[in-house]
């Protein structure tokens, strides 16, 4: 169990390069096909919508855009203060963060937790503002998914900044700005642009 524990809290010094890449390429895959089943669009890293009839291959390819430009700017904005950094690395610590995006997914989107949520968004739409004709477990459901989501949200954050300390051999703490605000700033521009093109 402790084992397990020390694997979460740092993967990048637990596991070798070859089970990552194992885990996050199956990983990638199953939450592809899963955007497909539960009819729903990745629009950047941070942002998910529900699309019905959308082709089954746009899950790949918008998991894929998110692993790649992510890895890409890291990758540049790492080479301005660190020269040795090969690209691999960068985009096995993003595809090991990923993981945690695509259990959010997993999580907010899957067709028995939207229930509620549709609910309470209906309940919105119709001037409920204190959601009285939402049911308590409702509530609570959505509620309890909403707090985990962020926590999860949190620890994609906190991979990306531990694994890409480790990649390019960081010792600044400054370094975790930039790291977070290079993300922020792709999902922004993933996000744009995905929306544009499906």
């Amino acid at each position: 169990m402790a084992n397990n524990h020390s694997i979460l809290i740092n993967p990048f010094d637990r596991l070798s390069d070859r089970k990552m890449i194992l885990i996050g390429l199956v990983a990638y895959f199953i939450a592809s096909i899963q955007a497909y089943l539960f009819s729903y669009a990745v629009e950047g890293l941070l942002h998910l919508r529900p699309v019905e009839g959308l082709p089954w291959y746009v899950g790949f390819i918008s998991h894929a855009l998110n692993i790649l430009v992510l890895a890409s700017f890291l990758w540049l904005c790492s080479k301005i203060f660190y020269r040795k950094i090969r690209w691999q690395d960068v985009a096995i610590v993003v595809m090991i963060a990923q993981v945690v995006n695509y259990v959010v997914a997993l999580l907010m989107m899957n067709p028995f937790v939207r229930i509620p949520f549709d609910q309470i968004h209906q309940a919105v739409l119709a001037g409920d503002m204190t959601l009285t004709s939402v049911s308590p477990l409702d509530l609570t459901i959505a509620v309890a998914i909403a707090m985990i989501s962020l926590a999860l949200l949190v620890y994609f954050f906190y991979l990306l900044v531990v694994g890409m300390k480790i990649a390019i051999n960081a010792k600044r703490k400054v370094d975790a700005v930039w790291i977070v605000l290079v993300t922020l700033i792709v999902d922004v521009l993933l996000n744009i642009s995905v929306k544009t093109i499906f």
